[in-house]
């Protein structure tokens, strides 16, 4: 689960045995956000461990340019 649209702020580190599973603890996260930091877009996204893989990757190239 990735939080404010990106993976390089805040993310679980705990997998999640199904998408289903990440998305209902996602809302929880998002409804919480959303009261506490309400400029937030609220934006959660669960990955995958090869899609987050991928984002890291894409990521660490774009910081180094």
């Amino acid at each position: 689960m990735c939080i404010a649209g990106t993976c390089e702020s805040v993310y679980e580190q705990k997998l999640y045995d199904t998408r289903e599973q990440c998305e209902i603890s996602g809302q929880e996260v998002r409804e919480y956000a959303m009261i506490n930091f309400p400029q937030s877009s609220g934006e959660i996204y669960c990955l995958t461990e090869e899609e987050f893989e991928k984002y890291q990757a894409y990521y660490d190239q774009t910081q180094a340019s």
